[in-house]
């Protein structure tokens, strides 16, 4: 190993210790005793499902502490860790008593998760093990394991795959997770009568993990039979876009590799070959993947995502990172796993240890039992760091940086989702994102400015609609890759099927179309917005914001941003005193002098909608600035056809505040019907032109000196010329 690398890897080991010492500690509140049994106790509320989870997590956690950390506690640790352990097995169907809500647990779908994630940490425990803790624990992982020899998941029987949510047949995490289980089981008892048959069922279960379309004729011979044999449906779109949850969903690709590492590790640590099968497409989905992430570790989720911000998924991608290292032959791996312990020690809490303690305060009382399953993820994933960190053999570093190695296009065009990325700019739109429709445009060297929800496209809200993505409809997009750079155009129908008090329903409210560029100067981004209320009906519309740059402003940035603009320079400072607008008369605006907005059409001034309280993400996770062109949040009566947002706008990363003062551009002239056309020009000089055609028939346009037809619904960018 090189020296370098020893050096950082203690490094890196001993900050995980120190975090996970005060967290230890911390977590004492979260402990409960079992009266009926003083060798028995839980960590949180210990409930089925997620509360099993976090109890296992913690078991883990403590009991690799007692293996790592400071032996003048061990014996504590350990004996938190075996009394967790112990609850947990007696309160699996095959123990003898209800958990703390009553119920016992197991063979369900998701039971061996928590089983697979914890047994990093329990192998610490076997020397202080008794006979009945031995019998206790194989009767829990046989029953979990014959489990899954007939399962049963949404009325359908057997191993299921499938690419689109909406089927419920998208099951790559937890096939991945089943079959790491089957396997571990058989290689702890192979002697079990069951052994063959838990083996061949893994195999089926780890082949339909990151399953595509082409393993249906892939003859290749895993464990006796061709991956066709094996195959029963692809999870994941050829590009590997992943549909999980009905949206573009980077978290969950992270899920599917981390249970790979779990297993991987956990095998080498045994001295036991892992199977073939675990590796199924994972060096092409980490290939994938890898550019989703910025270089500070955390992952640049251009699909979005529905929980606490910055939580579960990114925790997961820790164990997945050092299976790049050892496994994948990825040499920025340890460098950004060191990176997202970073990210870890700048939130972990100063006053208690806690790692969410200050950002998710309103989670942590108002929601105990959610808050503490999110602690112990992390502290699992530290737990797992201590103990899989050792066993990587990472290769020298490559000459390259991350950035370069990063940079390109990628694009799952039946998904609807595109990418460019450069050392300059992360630019992004995804029609299946998390609430449909989401943009980003900004560096990559700073992921703070990163939010999701709606980011860069109209905000558009009825009377009865809660903001969820049941009520917005996808009607049209389509997209094209061009040299350093995309466009994208699409439709999406808002307020749809929306219940009022007193059985009044309303649907198809308004029509949302937007198209979206990356111009290929490696910089700018230009976005057209559109949104015109339903001309046949009557709509009452609640809440409307057009451009809807979303910037968190949070610990990470340590709470407050500079805005630049005309009026000079403005510290927004984090949480303001009071519920707020600034209004921003300038044509332009600029955030910490590293990314710039500028109206093109549809607006002379930017307003900075500020909320007291955080909001973004599940359970208040974000404070984030929200920063319009125009803002209604109002309830009022539209009138048919109205048009309720008109807006150009250019975006460019990495511009300072003097650059996007600087900037050139504005709206074209023209006197076709429903064509909306901006020009500006790019960071490299020239100049582009940007048209969308947002009506129902194709149009000839004119640009520059040619002649263009412009199909509806589709949009176009040119360069015509330097200056």
């Amino acid at each position: 190993m090189l020296l370098g690398h020893m050096s950082r890897t203690n490094s890196s080991l001993d900050r995980a210790k120190t975090l996970l010492n005060h967290w230890a500690d911390a977590t004492e509140t979260y402990w409960q005793e079992t009266a009926v049994d003083p060798l028995m106790g839980c960590y949180g509320s210990g409930y089925d499902h997620w509360g099993v989870q976090s109890n296992l997590n913690y078991a883990a956690t403590m009991a690799t502490l007692a293996r790592w950390g400071d032996q003048d506690r061990s014996g504590h640790l350990r004996g938190r860790a075996l009394a967790a352990l112990r609850h947990a097995m007696a309160t699996h169907k095959t123990g003898s008593r209800p958990g703390t809500d009553g119920k016992q647990w197991g063979n369900s779908w998701i039971s061996m998760l928590g089983i697979e994630r914890a047994m990093h940490g329990l192998s610490h425990l076997s020397d202080d093990f008794g006979q009945s803790d031995h019998d206790a624990l194989k009767r829990l992982l046989v029953s979990e394991a014959d489990s899954l020899l007939t399962p049963t998941r949404r009325g359908y029987e057997g191993v299921c795959a499938g690419k689109w949510n909406h089927d419920g047949m998208n099951n790559p995490e937890s096939n991945i997770w089943a079959g790491c289980l089957l396997h571990r089981v058989s290689c702890l008892y192979p002697e079990s009568q069951q052994a063959g048959q838990w083996r061949e069922q893994a195999t089926r279960f780890l082949i339909n993990g990151v399953s595509l379309s082409s393993d249906a004729h892939d003859q290749t011979i895993i464990d006796g039979r061709s991956i066709a044999e094996w195959h029963v449906g692809a999870n994941f779109f050829d590009n590997f876009a992943l549909d999980h949850q009905g949206y573009l969903n980077v978290g969950y690709m992270v899920i599917c590799l981390s249970n790979a590492a779990i297993l991987h590790f956990d095998l080498k640590q045994m001295g036991q070959q892992p199977p073939v099968a675990l590796y199924h497409h994972l060096a092409d989905l980490w290939a994938v993947l890898r550019r989703f992430m910025f270089a500070d570790g955390r992952l640049a989720r251009i699909g979005g995502d529905t929980r606490v911000r910055y939580s579960y998924c990114q925790e997961y991608l820790l164990p997945s990172l050092l299976l790049a290292a050892d496994a994948l032959h990825d040499t920025d791996a340890l460098e950004l796993a060191s990176k997202q312990i970073a990210l870890m020690e700048a939130e972990a809490s100063e006053k208690d240890g806690l790692f969410y303690g200050d950002r998710l305060e309103w989670l942590r009382v108002n929601n105990p039992h959610y808050y503490a399953r999110l602690e112990s993820d992390r502290a699992c994933v530290l737990a797992m760091f201590l103990n899989y960190l050792p066993l990587v053999r990472a290769e020298e570093p490559s000459d390259g940086t991350f950035e370069e190695s990063v940079a390109g296009t990628w694009e799952e065009a039946e998904h609807g989702a595109v990418m460019h990325r450069s050392p300059t700019r992360i630019a992004s739109f995804a029609w299946r994102a998390h609430g449909l429709t989401q943009g980003l445009c900004l560096s990559p060297q700073d992921s703070s400015l990163a939010e999701w929800e709606h980011n860069l496209c109209p905000v558009v809200r009825f009377l009865g609609d809660d903001g969820s993505t049941v009520h917005r409809r996808l009607l049209t997009s389509t997209q094209q890759t061009i040299p350093g750079g995309f466009v994208t155009c699409g439709s999406v129908m808002e307020g749809v099927d929306v219940s009022l008090p007193e059985a009044a329903r309303c649907t198809d409210q308004a029509c949302t179309h937007i198209a979206f560029a990356a111009l290929p100067d490696g910089h700018t981004c230009l976005c057209i917005q559109y949104v015109v209320a339903a001309t046949d009906r009557t709509v009452y519309i609640s809440h409307v914001q057009d451009l809807h740059c979303a910037v968190p402003n949070d610990i990470f940035n340590g709470n407050k941003r500079s805005l630049y603009s005309d009026t000079g320079h403005t510290e927004v400072k984090s949480p303001p005193a009071r519920d707020e607008i600034l209004t921003v008369h300038s044509s332009w605006l600029n955030v910490d002098d590293t990314l710039g907005i500028v109206t093109l059409h549809g607006g002379d001034q930017f307003i900075v909608d500020r909320s007291s309280q955080r909001r973004e993400g599940g359970y208040r996770s974000l404070f984030v600035e929200e920063i319009c062109l125009h803002q209604d949040r109002s309830v009022r009566r539209c009138e048919p056809g109205e048009v309720l947002v008109d807006a150009g706008f250019a975006v460019i990363s990495g511009a300072t505040a003097k650059e996007t003062r600087n900037a050139r551009g504005g709206s074209i002239k023209h006197d076709a019907a429903g064509i909306r056309a901006v020009w500006v020009v790019g960071m490299d000089g020239t100049r582009y032109e940007f048209w969308a055609n947002f009506g129902e028939h194709a149009q000839t346009i004119t640009i520059g000196e040619e002649s263009v037809e412009l199909s509806c619904g589709v949009a176009t960018l040119h360069s015509v010329g330097a200056l």
